[in-house]
């Protein structure tokens, strides 16, 4: 769903830098860099730390940070994040503008990533949690002045805001405007591990072992210094390091092996190749009880042990990516389409109806292979059938107290027949002679 911003949301990002250069120029501050980027000409890796308020009064806007990051020219851009937020619109713009650079962008949070940081974040080609970090998600705020009309004008910019950003979580871990919004209006916030199992994270850096810290680069000097209140020196940081001297050995295995030999190992080279690559795989139809009930598809999949076996993501779901598979169990962001209710004990049941009819909904336009699509309709499609038949077998199967041709239940139609004879006639046997008993209570059915 797009969202169409009002026309006053321009002049609301624009006022909001001018408020802040006449409260720098108010108070004689120059604007404080709140970013660092280094090794732009790198053959490996740039770095971009990002380490303190996203815009804001004190620090400078996004321009300047936006220019210097088209002179990277490395393959690859590591993003390192220890940032409250701030700006709204300058972190939408800083988001941009790492999702279209040609690096390959790896967002890693050093320390926090809250607010708008946490958005900026969403921007990554990958997005690691180094141990003991945090990631906060909330609902957009701001000031105002004027009357009630200004007021309300805020609101609905707000609301609006805070949509557009749920959408930016919904695009990276799944989910829905509403399940996201929800959460931030809770003002949520995750550990490592917690972030990762929502999606929100890639993964989850383990504890490094203690080294000794690196001696300081004296040819650093004439770096910009970073806003005080997130010294890097309070974090121990002390510039990036120098990449290891790599060295390559070649040589040519054909010198050394005779023909027959040569022409054993292309023959298994070759066959390797002409293998079929493994690829994204939608999960093969299989039946179950269905439950037609209310589904929240976060709190299921929550109850769910990470990683988990590859069967019960099986039960679970109906696609994964086979390539993250590792000794036989995957995390749930390799995962689409949950639509089972899981137990307490945290094992898949019944297929909940709703939600396979919003993946169903929503299938043409997930990330996933085009010819996996026909396999998870199928997936999907087979759970609500299942459904329909079990409902239409329930209306077909006739009531306990089916009556019978002759009006009553067919096990009485015999009781009926005689009910106004009694035991003590002088001749039962003359009296009931003439008639013939039904064969069994089915005959008095199909009378």
């Amino acid at each position: 769903m797009n969202i169409v911003m009002p026309g006053h949301a321009a002049a609301f990002a624009a006022s909001q830098r001018e408020k802040a250069d006449k409260l720098r120029a108010q108070h004689g501050i120059e604007p404080q860099p709140w970013y660092r980027i280094t090794n732009a000409a790198d053959p490996d890796e740039a770095e971009l730390l990002l380490y303190d308020e996203v815009g804001g009064w004190w620090g400078c806007t996004a321009d300047q940070m936006i220019a210097d990051l088209r002179g990277v020219t490395a393959p690859n851009l590591r993003v390192r994040i220890n940032s409250p937020g701030g700006s709204v619109f300058e972190g939408v713009a800083i988001a941009n503008a790492l999702r279209s650079h040609p690096a390959n962008v790896t967002i890693q949070v050093d320390g926090i990533a809250a607010s708008i940081a946490s958005v900026i974040a969403m921007a990554g080609d990958r997005i690691e949690m180094a141990p003991n970090t945090m990631m906060m998600i909330h609902d957009a705020s701001g000031l105002c002045m004027g009357n009630a009309a200004d007021m309300a004008e805020m609101e609905e910019l707000l609301d609006l805001i805070s949509d557009n950003i749920a959408d930016a979580y919904a695009a990276r871990a799944g989910g829905t405007r509403d399940q996201w919004r929800e959460r931030m209006r809770a003002e949520t916030w995750y550990l490592p591990d917690d972030a990762v199992e929502n999606g929100l994270a890639d993964e989850a850096i383990s504890m490094p072992k203690a080294a000794d810290p690196a001696e300081p680069d004296e040819g650093d000097g004439d770096e910009p210094d970073m806003a005080r209140p997130f010294d890097l020196a309070a974090y121990g940081y002390t510039g990036p390091q120098a990449a290891p001297e790599q060295v390559t050995l070649t040589f040519n295995v054909g010198d050394n092996l005779d023909e027959k030999l040569l022409a054993m190992l292309r023959k298994v080279v070759a066959k390797r190749d002409e293998a079929a690559p493994v690829e994204d795989t939608a999960v093969a139809v299989h039946h179950t009880a269905t439950a037609d009930g209310s589904w929240d598809g976060g709190a299921q999949e929550k109850k769910l042990p990470a990683p988990m076996p590859l069967a019960m993501a099986k039960a679970m779901y109906a696609w994964y990516d086979p390539q993250q598979v590792d000794d036989g169990k995957l995390p749930k962001t390799a995962c689409k389409f949950p639509h089972h209710d899981v137990d307490a004990d945290g094992k898949p049941g019944a297929a909940n109806l709703a939600a396979c009819r919003n993946g169903l909904a929503r299938l043409d336009s997930a990330d996933i292979p085009e010819s996996d699509r026909d396999g998870v309709r199928r997936h999907l499609q087979a759970h609500l059938d299942d459904a329909k038949s079990a409902d239409d077998a329930a209306a077909a199967e006739p009531t306990a107290g089916a009556e019978t041709g002759l009006g009553q239940p067919a096990d009485d139609a015999w009781a009926g027949i005689v009910a106004h004879l009694t035991d003590d006639a002088d001749d039962w046997s003359a009296l009931v002679s003439h008639l013939t008993r039904p064969a069994s209570s089915g005959a008095a059915t199909e009378a």
